[in-house]
């Protein structure tokens, strides 16, 4: 039931009669009729009603048919079937070689007027018909509408649900992006108008020219100012496709659904139940522009009605947030303009914001799969192959970097973080262990030098702490709680930490192929390493020999005097007190997996000869400068994710490329400083912010500029930049196969 309160406003200040006559558009000169009287001697056959012309039975009517009806102009009206012109049976012209541009029953030939009212006997839907024999019929039915409609016949407003069907008919037949489509589709607009006035339904988004702007858009929006209504979010929709100061980009067009779907999200955020819209505005001009050569375009002005379509308020609110979602979803637009196969499919859905990707869709039932996984623990280990066999993966037991990335950033948003992370230095995720934590609201996109040398410093300490073949709680207490400390950690920090503790215990902890990274280091940050190795091992009170020989291992490692051991041992344990307890810092969380327990709460009091840790131990050992920690943190850096042999003689950094002479490029294109900078850049799927300005810093660049000229050459070579900016800077494998090296 539509509202009729505008309806009846637009009636009263002279909706139907308010039409004035403005200058026709171009056309050819009308055919020039005799000279008669004006009194019309033609009827109009009414839908449904048979009529004979000559030997031709026309049986569905709406056709005018005689001999005298005008246009405007005084030429004979274009669609008027004449039963005195002569028709040639014996040659219908069904090429329409007669016809020209504006047809005129009484200036076509012979032969085209047989296939004319052939064609109209037959039904008016044979498909191989010229398209000007259909514009012949469809000029009486714009008379019938603009002239006896519009004039206040009653019978002939009766008709208008009849004459609207039949339009929609002869375009399922006839339509399909020609000129029948423009003007049919501003005709059935009136035609609606004059009808019933506004409907409750927006027009239809995404599925019209955004060029033209129906009536029904225009009225509707004036129908909400007049009666003081929000306007819902598909009208907001549906009014920025019309706008035409709001332009459609590329996602928008590419994932039409996706984007009707963020729209309505975020209109409801910005603006709850809606925008309300102003009545001061200037009164709404409708036009028509007919096809018929017989009539002259038509402008209806409504008086009191406002024309809200480029009202400035809410087009400044509708181009924002138009953008804002266009933004929202380039990244998922992006992949399906590479890939368009994967529509539908995991990987598509990761790039989706989280509003679109939790509920419905593919990402479902991964992410239902990981809460339930996950439950009320903060953390708990889940099977590797399990995970990965909710991706498409390219490989059997391992995902690429490229699908960790996106799965880790999906999890993310939905509050869960994984252990390894490849973002934060971690292994491609693969068979085995995986742990999954609570990451809370608000969860850390990147990892500082801070944190990235705490969790090299941890992996040591568990190969020290799990050599006796356990791992006590008292050791992760003393460890968690001073790393925290000392290194100043954020609370999502310490939570991937604790995550990372349960992952590393969960696998263990490898030395091998470590002993030119270790002894690189400073002697004085080695040592320090060591003290803090010595006093995990020293805090559940008791050291086994097989822990002993660990250190052994460890300080060989690091270019130390293994014979160093005991005599740290001795003094670590002539320092012993009580551990302080860091349940009050961490709380009661626990972290599971099936057959095993792993708690970040202090336990009882323990055992006589637990060490205390002085936090400047570790403040001093991994905090000492931000070069330091980073140094740290790429100890155990595998971008493989596989371990390394041990080997003598390493000394090879991954992370950078073999220098060439001097001046030389190492990449086609760029100078010898950003060549340099771009292969490192491309050695890990994913860079923080800081992490790539010290990358760019230690090429001798400044990181803005250095990012812009690795993105512009990118653009230039393959049309898409080398790092997207989803956070932090994420590589785009689609570049770096298409830059040549």
């Amino acid at each position: 039931m539509r509202p009729a309160g505008l309806v009846r406003r637009c009636s009263a200040l002279g909706f139907l009669d308010r039409f004035r006559l403005d200058e026709p558009p171009p056309r050819p000169a009308p055919s020039a009729g005799p000279t008669r009287s004006a009194a019309p001697t033609s009827v109009w056959i009414p839908p449904g009603s048979p009529v004979d012309v000559l030997d031709y039975r026309l049986p569905d009517g709406m056709v005018f048919v005689g001999q005298r009806l005008r246009t405007q102009s005084g030429a004979t009206e274009p669609s008027l079937i004449d039963p005195a012109l002569p028709v040639d049976r014996a040659r219908p012209d069904w090429e329409g070689d007669d016809l020209f541009y504006w047809p005129s029953y009484d200036s076509i030939t012979p032969a085209s007027r047989a296939a004319y009212l052939t064609w109209l006997a037959t039904g008016r839907r044979h498909p191989g018909v010229p398209l000007g024999y259909v514009f012949l019929f469809f000029y009486g039915l714009e008379r019938r509408v603009l002239v006896d409609v519009m004039g206040g016949r009653p019978d002939a407003r009766a008709e208008l649900g009849a004459i609207d069907q039949e339009v929609r008919g002869l375009l399922d037949v006839y339509g399909g992006g020609n000129a029948l489509d423009r003007y049919a589709a501003d005709f059935l607009d009136t035609v609606a108008l004059l009808r019933d006035g506004p409907d409750e339904t927006a027009p239809a988004y995404a599925d019209g020219d955004p060029w033209r702007v129906p009536h029904a858009l225009r009225l509707g929006l004036a129908r909400f100012a007049a009666e003081g209504r929000p306007l819902p979010a598909e009208w907001a929709l549906s009014w920025s496709w019309f706008h035409p100061a709001v332009y459609a980009r590329t996602p928008q067009t590419r994932c039409p659904a996706e984007f009707a779907e963020l729209f309505a999200v975020r209109y409801r955020q910005r603006h709850g139940d809606g925008l309300q819209l102003p009545l001061d505005r200037p009164a709404l001009r409708l036009r028509y522009s007919p096809a018929s050569s017989g009539l002259l375009g038509t402008d209806v002005e409504l008086q009191g009605v406002p024309d809200l379509l480029e009202e400035p308020g809410a087009t400044r609110d509708l181009k924002a947030l138009v953008d804002d979602v266009t933004t929202e979803l380039e990244a998922y637009s992006r992949h399906l303009g590479r890939h368009p196969e994967q529509a539908g499919t995991l990987t598509a859905a990761a790039l989706l914001p989280v509003e679109l990707a939790g509920s419905t869709g593919a990402a479902a039932p991964f992410l239902s799969w990981a809460r339930t996984a996950l439950g009320t623990d903060a953390s708990v280990v889940v099977d590797g192959d399990e995970l990965i066999g909710f991706w498409p993966t390219t490989q059997s037991s391992r995902m690429t970097k490229k699908e960790v990335v996106t799965c880790a950033q999906l999890l993310e948003r939905h509050g869960i973080g994984i252990e390894p992370d490849i973002r934060l230095g971690g292994p491609a995720l693969a068979s085995g262990p995986v742990v999954l934590f609570d990451a809370g609201d608000d969860p850390p996109r990147s990892a500082g030098p801070e944190y990235l040398a705490a969790t090299t410093l941890l992996q040591l300490a568990v190969a020290v702490s799990g050599a006796d073949g356990t791992v006590d709680s008292s050791e992760q207490v003393v460890l968690l709680d001073h790393l925290g400390t000392a290194l100043s950690l954020t609370p999502g920090e310490v939570e991937r930490l604790i995550a990372h503790l349960h992952w590393l215990t969960a696998t263990g902890s490898k030395l091998t192929g470590l002993t030119k990274r270790l002894r690189g280091l400073p002697d004085d940050r080695r040592r320090s390493m060591a003290d803090v190795l010595v006093a995990v091992a020293a805090a559940d009170g008791v050291i086994s020999p097989e822990e002993v020989a660990t250190l052994t291992r460890i300080y060989k490692l690091l270019g130390l005097d293994p014979d160093a051991v005991y005599s740290r041992l001795h003094s670590q344990a002539a320092a012993v007190t009580g551990a302080a307890t860091s349940t009050e810092r961490h709380g009661r969380r626990r972290h599971s997996r099936p057959g095993t327990t792993v708690t970040t709460e202090r336990p009882d009091p323990a055992p006589a000869g637990v060490v205390e840790l002085d936090p400047a131990v570790l403040a001093a050992s991994a905090a000492g400068t931000a070069a330091v920690s980073t140094l740290l943190s790429e100890v155990f850096a595998d971008d493989s994710g596989q371990e390394d042999p041990e080997r003598d003689g390493e000394t090879t950094d991954p992370d950078q490329p073999t220098d060439p002479a001097d001046g030389a490029a190492v990449v086609p294109g760029l100078d010898h400083d950003h060549g340099r900078l771009h292969l490192a850049v491309v050695a890990r799927p994913s860079w923080s912010r800081a992490e790539f300005t010290e990358l760019a810093e230690r090429h001798g660049l400044l990181p803005d500029g250095a990012l812009g000229v690795l993105n512009d050459h990118a653009v230039e070579i393959c049309g898409e930049p080398l790092l997207e900016d989803e956070g932090d800077l994420v590589l785009n494998d689609y570049a770096v196969q298409e830059i040549p090296r």
